[in-house]
């Protein structure tokens, strides 16, 4: 079978898989209810890693484009939510770019108050969130973020804060669905930058951790028209 993929630029690896991907789907390829090729078949077609291939695929899965069955393969799904383009509607929307622009307005500045005014127990009780093994990744997270935003002690940026949460709800999710263990470390380094009582350091930490996806993402963006560099 002639692979009628092209080969991926290094530097943008999973926006092009997925651009190349969603474009083949659109076209008709592979039809809804069709099996997608396994991953090391994909990853072959692209000259890319398994891992690569691993997180397009879940972005797809998160969107509705795709589903997993376990022990048999992923499959286009019949009706996918949104139409079989939504997780790049979903990254290339001038909404989700400024919502990735308030959030690092918002949750950049309630790290950098965070560590200015929290003590050291509640420093120590924040970083309890993180050792915890009872709870799921997405409550770890969700959890974690509120905390950092109480601990920020205006009340007012609280306020705005709750306000928005389910706008920011579904950006949040993202990273950890589609990167779960980097979406851990991004944590781990804005709990260390809180740590070391530099106000700054937490807040670029902060502002580092929410444009994980978006990095990963690059060219998903550019139809936004506007510079999302921190």
């Amino acid at each position: 079978m002639n692979n009628l993929f092209k080969p991926i630029a290094r530097v943008n690896l999973h926006s092009e898989v997925m651009q190349q991907i969603t474009a083949a789907i659109q076209s008709g390829r592979w039809k809804p209810g069709s099996k997608l090729p396994g991953e090391i078949a994909l990853a072959e077609m692209f000259h890319v890693s398994r891992t690569c291939i691993r997180e397009v695929l879940k972005a797809l899965a998160y969107s509705g484009v795709v589903e997993s069955r376990s022990g048999v393969g992923t499959f286009l799904k019949e009706t996918p939510s949104g139409g079989p383009a939504a997780v790049m509607d979903l990254l290339s929307s001038t909404d989700y770019a400024e919502v990735l622009e308030m959030r690092k307005l918002l949750e950049g500045q309630a790290a950098y108050w965070a560590t200015e005014r929290a003590t050291a127990e509640e420093i120590a009780e924040l970083e309890d969130i993180l050792r915890r093994e009872d709870a799921s990744l997405k409550e770890i997270h969700t959890a974690f973020h509120n905390r950092v935003t109480l601990l920020s002690k205006n009340l007012i940026l609280i306020h705005i804060l709750t306000e928005f949460e389910e706008q920011f709800k579904k950006h949040r999710e993202l990273n950890f669905v589609i990167l779960p263990d980097a979406d851990r470390l991004e944590h781990w380094k804005v709990m260390e930058a809180i740590k070391s009582g530099s106000p700054a350091k937490a807040r670029k930490a902060m502002h580092q951790h929410i444009d994980y996806i978006w990095k990963k993402f690059p060219n998903a963006f550019s139809s936004s028209g506007k510079s999302r560099k921190a």
